[in-house]
């Protein structure tokens, strides 16, 4: 029962910040990797509650209108196609040589983050979900596509500062984006794991009730008043969270699933 309670509250929490701003994979992944899942099971397995708390979230910003779906189907292909081409990697292959990249794209995710704060609490272009998506931001987000498939963590970080310090959108509208494109993506990269059979549907359960809280609770709260200044503090906050625990010798959980 304990176990349970405890999933269920990682749902919770990982469904919202993934929908609120991102790394809701940090408080999952361990603690499926805690409860003795194998690495290639536990990453498969965290798929269902992201993918849970994203559809909530994509009905939640439907409800408010706050989609832009033209700028979104014409991300969608190249996001997809590389999504699909990262989980492949991550069921087949084994992954020691990016264990690095890791490290350095929370480095960099935090720098970029804390430079020029006020290009993420600007309003935006309203016109540029209007027009067609630029050749650097379909390279740009097709690469954090692949990334989203191979091991998602911190991937809807990678996202927001494609969309808004390429694709000159306002943070609230680009969490909307972001959640539209993680959320076809995880369906495309939860195919290939559970055709390989590495989901763990017992602890998945519990993780999906609760994330599809968190994606209602984190979609209310980008929708909300000062929505901006929320998401830029929790990504700050998860970010700074992760790169300390790196400072202090705790092993990431993008780690222990290089080590398959």
């Amino acid at each position: 029962m304990g176990t349970w309670i405890a999933l269920l509250g990682a749902g919770i929490l990982c469904g919202f910040l993934n929908a609120a701003a991102s790394s809701g994979s940090a408080i999952s992944l361990p603690l499926l990797l805690a409860l003795g899942l194998p690495p290639a099971i536990a990453n498969g397995t965290n798929r269902l509650p992201v993918l849970v708390g994203m559809a909530t979230a994509i009905w939640r910003f439907q409800q408010s209108k706050a989609i832009p779906w033209r700028l979104c189907l014409r991300l969608l292909p190249g996001f997809l196609v590389s999504a699909l081409v990262g989980a492949l990697l991550a069921a087949m292959l084994p992954m020691g040589q990016i264990r690095v990249l890791v490290h350095i794209a929370v480095v960099l995710a935090l720098v970029l983050l804390m430079l020029k704060p006020q290009r993420w609490l600007r309003d935006g272009d309203p016109e540029s979900s209007q027009r067609n998506p630029s050749l650097a931001l379909l390279v740009i987000t097709a690469g954090v596509g692949l990334w989203t498939g191979l091991i998602v963590l911190d991937s809807g970080t990678y996202l927001l500062m494609s969309l808004v310090l390429v694709g000159g959108l306002a943070l609230q509208q680009a969490s909307a984006v972001k959640a539209v494109l993680i959320g076809a993506a995880t369906v495309v990269s939860l195919a290939v794991f559970i055709h390989s059979g590495q989901v763990a549907w017992g602890a998945a359960l519990p993780l999906m009730l609760g994330s599809a809280l968190g994606g209602w609770l984190g979609a209310s709260l980008a929708l909300g008043t000062n929505a901006r200044l929320w998401i830029y503090r929790l990504l700050i906050g998860a970010l700074a969270l992760e790169l300390g625990a790196m400072v202090l010798g705790w092993q990431h959980p993008a780690m222990r699933m290089m080590q398959i």
